[in-house]
């Protein structure tokens, strides 16, 4: 459940392109998906590299005016299919958030 809240507050972050809201939501959403998987040190190791990739993404993230529309919003998909025991649509969601991301960051960085 409270995974869950932390997407949808993530997600409604990203959709009204809130760039502060959605920061520390999407960290504490990450962080704690990545807890119920019972590897601390795995769910750490995910956090610091996603509180470095946000470091990085952040300064290029602020330069665009209105960000609705850019910024992965698929939170509470991944949550349904993980508890739907769904490993194919999950794999999906991350694949595509993956895949997003990158080139958001790709694209921005060529600007």
């Amino acid at each position: 459940a409270g995974v869950r809240r932390r997407g949808e507050e993530a997600q409604r972050a990203a959709a009204a392109g809130d760039l502060n809201i959605l920061i520390g939501y999407d960290l504490r959403f990450w962080r704690e998906l990545s807890g119920l998987f019972g590897n601390v040190h795995l769910a750490d190791f995910l956090h610091r590299l996603r509180v470095q990739s946000w470091v990085c993404a952040v300064q290029h993230l602020r330069r665009i005016e209105n960000l609705r529309g850019h910024l992965w919003a698929e939170h509470t998909d991944l949550v349904d299919a993980l508890t739907r025991r769904d490993v194919a649509a999950a794999h999906a969601i991350v694949t595509e958030y993956n895949v997003h991301s990158l080139a958001l960051i790709e694209r921005l960085a060529q600007d």
